[in-house]
C-alpha cells in the first residue's frame, strides 16, 4: 500500500487525548434549537395552567392605616440635632410591630368586628386550595377521613385570627417611627374596617397597658402607705416620750443647727438652754460693769495719791467741792495778803490760815467719800460677777447633761423625719398616679385612617404572566439542556472536530426506507449528496485525506458503518467507477443482509478464484461485495488475518477505483486496528446523538496503539431538523436545488 505523509498543518494526532477543549458559548443555543419542540411543549405545559390559575385569581383591595409610635417617650434634647440626624430606636419600633402582629391583637379585631359571622370571611375560611383538594381526594382512596365536627366559638375565633394574619401586613421602613397597617381582602369596605380596627385595638391595648400599670403601682403604694404611717406615728411618739422623760421641754426659740446634722432639721431650744443664754449675756454685762468700776476706782485712788483732784470726774462735777475750792481760794488769797502785812503770829493771819486748812480737810473728806462710793460699787460689781459665774456654771452642767440626752433625741427625731419624708413621698406619688390613671393615653398616634379603595390593587396579572412565562421558558430551556446532558452523544461537526486526533469529514442525514430505495430513484437526494461530498474528500481532497483502500469502522455496534460503506461504494458506482466492499466481520457478516432481497435478484456468483469466494458482483450499479468464506478462515479464530487481506487486495486492487473494508466495532474487537495497516486509512462512523466523546477518545487510543492512520470521522443518522445552523445550511441549499429530502 502507498504510504501517505500527513502535513503538519493538518495533523491532529499529536494532540493528547483528553486535552481540555474550548466549547463556544453559542453551543447552548444550538442545543436549544435542536430541542425547540421540547422547549415549546414544556413551556406551554407550564404557561397554560399558570395562565388559567392567574386569571382565575380574585381581585383584592388594599386599605392602609398609618400609626406613629414613641411620640411621648422621646426626650427633647437639641432641635438642630433632632432635625438633622434623628435617632430611631429600631428595637422599640420592631417591638411595636411584633405587638401588632401578635395573636392577641388579631383576636381582639375578630371580636371587635364580629368577623366570625361575616359571610365573606366565612367563605374564605371554608375555601380549600386545589392542591389540598387533590391531596384529600387521593388520600380518601387509602385512608378514610375522620368525620368533620363543628368548630366551637373559640376555635372559630382562632381560625379567623390566623386568616387575618395572612390578610394583614404590618411594615416599618426601619428609618422612622411610622408603622403602616395594610389589609388586603376581596371587599374594599372590609379592608378598610380591618385596617382601622387594627389601629384602634392597638391604641386601646397600649392605653390599657398603661392604665393597668398605673393601677398596679397604686395598689403597691397603697400597701406600703399603711406600714409607713404606723412607723411615723411610733417614731414621733418615741421622740415625745423621750423629751418628757429627760425634761427636754422645747421653748419658742429655735436652736442653731448642730454640726454634722441636717441643716433643715432644727429642734426647739429647752428652758435650760434659754436660761444659760440669758445668764451668759448678763455675765458679760456684769463683767463689763466690773471692769468699768475697777477702772474708775483705780483712777480715783491714783488721783488721791497724786493729789490731782482735777482727774476725778466726780470731784470736778461735784458742786460742794467746787464751792469749797472757791472758798479755799478766797481764804488762801486773804492769808497771802495778810502774810505780807502782818507777822505769822498775827491772830487774823492764823485764823485765816486755820479756815483754809479746815476747808481743805472738808474737800479731802468729800474726795474720800467719792473714793469709798467707788470702792463699794466695785465690790458690788465683783459680787454680781461671782454670782452670775456660779449660776452659769450650774446651768452649763445642766445643759451638758441635757445635750447628752439630746443626742439620743436627735436620733429619734431623724428617724421620725425620715419616716415622715418617705410617708409624704408615697402619699404624693399615690395622689399623682391616682390622678394620672384616668388621663393615660397610648404612646402612639393615628396619623391616617384607612379609606375604602376605589379600585383593586391586584393581583398584577401581567407581571405574574410575565414571570410565569419566563419561568416556563427557563424550565423548557433547562429541560432541553438536561435532555442533551443525559444524551452525551456527539451532535455536531464542531464537537466531532474538537476531539483530539480526529477530523470531521462530514455529516450524513438519517433516512427512512431501505438503502436500495435511495439509490434506485432516478433523482438525487440530500443523502446521496452528503455521501458524495465525503467521497470527494477521499478521492480528490488534500493528500492528508486522499485514499483508495479505506477501512470503515465504528466505536460500537449499530452506528451505521455498513450502511455508510455501501453508500460510499454506491456513490462511486454512480460516477461510472468500480467499488468493492469487503465484509471483514467474519463473526457476523452484515453487508448483504443490509441490502436484503437485492442479493437474490442480482446474484451473479461466479467465482473464478479461491480468494474471491463469496464475491457478489454488481449488487448495486458498479458495486461488488466480497464476503470471505467463514469456513476457510475458521482456524484462526474467526478473524481475517492481515496477510490474507493483503492477498485479496493485491489480487483485486487494480480492478477497483475504491475498496472499502467493513470491519467489526473497534472497541469490541481488534480487527479494525490490525487490518488498518493494509489500508490507506481509517474512517470512523459516529452515530449522531449516540456516541460520546469519551468513547471516541478510547477508540482512537486503541487505533493509535496499532499505529493506525485515521483519516477522519463521519457523523451519521443526523436528523436535519435538529441540526445546528452551520450543519443545517447545506440542506437549505439542497432544497433550493430541488433535491429530495433524506427521507
Amino acid at each position: 500500500m502507498n504510504t501517505l505523509q500527513i502535513p503538519s498543518s493538518y495533523s491532529k494526532q499529536s494532540t493528547l487525548p483528553g486535552a481540555p477543549q474550548q466549547v463556544s458559548p453559542l453551543h447552548a443555543f444550538s442545543i436549544m434549537n435542536r430541542h425547540r419542540i421540547t422547549i415549546a411543549v414544556v413551556t406551554l405545559a407550564i404557561a397554560i395552567p399558570s395562565a388559567v390559575a392567574i386569571f382565575s385569581m380574585k381581585p383584592y383591595y388594599d386599605a392602609s392605616s398609618i400609626l406613629i409610635v414613641g411620640t411621648r417617650q422621646a426626650p427633647f434634647r437639641d432641635l438642630q440635632a433632632t432635625v438633622s440626624s434623628p435617632e430611631v430606636d429600631t428595637v422599640a419600633v420592631n417591638s411595636e410591630v411584633s405587638i401588632l402582629r401578635s395573636p392577641t391583637i388579631s383576636r381582639a379585631v375578630v371580636q371587635k368586628l364580629d368577623l366570625t359571622h361575616d359571610p365573606d370571611v366565612l367563605a374564605s375560611l371554608s375555601y380549600v386550595p386545589l392542591s389540598k383538594r387533590i391531596t384529600n381526594t387521593v388520600t380518601r382512596f387509602f385512608v378514610s377521613p375522620p368525620a368533620a365536627r363543628p368548630l366551637t366559638e373559640n376555635e372559630r375565633i382562632q381560625a379567623v385570627s390566623e386568616l387575618l394574619n395572612k390578610w394583614v401586613t404590618v411594615l416599618n421602613d426601619g428609618r422612622s417611627y411610622i408603622i403602616t397597617i395594610t389589609a388586603s381582602t376581596a371587599d374594599p369596605q372590609t379592608s378598610a374596617r380591618i385596617a382601622n380596627a387594627y389601629a384602634d385595638v392597638y391604641l386601646d391595648f397600649k392605653r390599657r397597658m398603661k392604665v393597668t400599670a398605673t393601677w398596679q403601682a397604686n395598689a403597691l403604694l397603697d400597701e406600703q402607705i399603711v406600714p409607713l404611717r404606723d412607723r411615723l406615728r411610733k417614731a414621733e411618739q418615741a421622740v415625745q416620750a423621750f423629751r418628757e422623760k429627760n425634761g427636754l421641754i422645747a421653748a419658742e426659740l429655735e436652736r442653731a443647727p448642730v454640726a454634722g446634722t441636717d441643716n433643715n432639721t432644727n429642734g426647739g431650744a429647752t428652758v435650760t438652754d434659754q436660761q444659760l443664754s440669758q445668764m451668759n449675756r448678763e455675765l458679760i454685762v456684769a463683767r463689763g460693769d466690773l471692769e468699768a468700776h475697777r477702772a474708775r476706782y483705780a483712777e480715783i485712788s491714783s488721783a488721791i495719791k497724786n493729789g490731782s483732784l482735777d482727774s476725778i470726774p466726780e470731784a470736778v462735777s461735784s458742786p460742794l467741792i467746787q464751792q469749797l475750792q472757791a472758798q479755799e481760794a478766797q481764804v488762801s488769797s486773804q492769808a497771802a495778803s495778810l502774810s505780807q502785812v502782818v507777822m505769822d503770829a498775827n491772830p487774823e493771819l492764823q485764823s485765816t490760815r486755820a479756815a483754809a486748812s479746815h476747808i481743805r480737810s472738808r474737800i479731802g473728806a468729800e474726795v474720800h467719800r467719792i473714793a469709798n462710793s467707788a470702792a463699794k460699787e466695785l465690790a458690788s460689781a465683783q459680787a454680781r460677777v461671782a454670782a452670775l459665774s456660779n449660776e452659769v456654771n450650774k446651768l452649763q452642767k445642766q445643759v451638758t447633761a441635757e445635750n447628752e440626752a439630746d443626742v439620743t433625741l436627735r436620733q429619734l427625731q431623724s428617724e421620725a423625719t425620715a419616716a415622715r419624708t418617705v410617708y409624704q413621698d408615697y402619699l404624693g406619688r399615690f395622689a399623682q398616679t391616682s390622678t394620672q390613671a384616668e388621663l393615660q393615653v397610648a404612646e402612639a398616634d393615628l396619623i391616617s385612617r384607612a379609606e375604602p379603595p376605589l379600585e383593586p390593587q391586584g393581583p398584577p396579572r401581567k407581571q405574574y404572566m410575565a414571570i410565569a412565562f419566563l419561568f416556563a421558558l427557563l424550565a423548557g430551556a433547562g429541560s432541553a439542556l438536561v435532555i442533551d446532558r443525559v444524551h452525551k452523544g456527539i451532535r455536531s461537526l464542531e464537537e466531532l472536530d474538537a476531539i483530539p486526533g480526529l477530523f470531521a469529514l462530514g455529516l450524513v442525514p438519517a433516512f427512512t426506507g431501505s438503502l436500495v430505495r435511495q439509490y434506485s430513484s432516478p433523482q438525487r437526494s440530500a443523502y446521496i449528496e452528503t455521501v458524495d461530498s465525503i467521497r470527494s474528500v477521499l478521492s480528490f481532497g488534500h493528500s492528508r485525506f486522499r485514499a483508495k483502500v479505506v477501512l470503515i469502522t465504528s466505536a460500537e455496534q449499530g452506528e451505521g458503518k455498513t450502511t455508510f460503506a455501501l453508500s460510499l461504494a454506491a456513490n462511486t458506482g454512480r460516477c461510472g467507477q468500480r467499488a468493492l466492499v469487503i465484509d471483514c466481520d467474519i463473526r457476523n457478516p452484515s453487508t448483504m443482509r443490509v441490502l436484503g432481497a437485492l442479493r437474490v435478484a442480482q446474484n451473479n456468483h461466479m467465482p473464478v478464484d479461491p480468494l474471491l469466494a463469496g464475491l457478489e458482483r454488481d449488487v448495486l450499479p458498479g458495486v461488488d461485495i466480497l464476503t470471505p468464506d467463514a469456513i476457510r478462515y475458521h482456524g484462526n479464530g474467526a478473524m481475517l488475518l492481515p496477510e490474507e487481506l493483503g492477498q485479496i487486495l493485491a489480487h483485486v486492487g487494480s480492478q477497483y477505483d475504491m475498496i472499502l473494508l467493513d470491519t467489526p466495532p473497534a472497541l469490541a474487537f481488534p480487527d479494525a486496528a490490525i487490518l488498518s495497516r493494509q489500508t490507506d486509512g481509517v474512517v470512523l462512523v459516529v452515530k449522531w446523538g449516540h456516541t460520546s466523546a469519551s468513547t471516541l477518545t478510547q477508540t482512537l487510543r486503541t487505533l493509535h496503539t496499532y499505529d493506525a492512520r485515521t483519516l477522519g470521522a463521519v457523523l451519521t443518522q443526523a436528523p436535519p431538523n435538529s441540526l445546528g445552523k452551520a450543519e443545517k445550511s447545506p440542506f437549505h441549499v439542497y432544497k433550493r436545488y430541488g433535491l429530495l429530502p433524506a427521507s
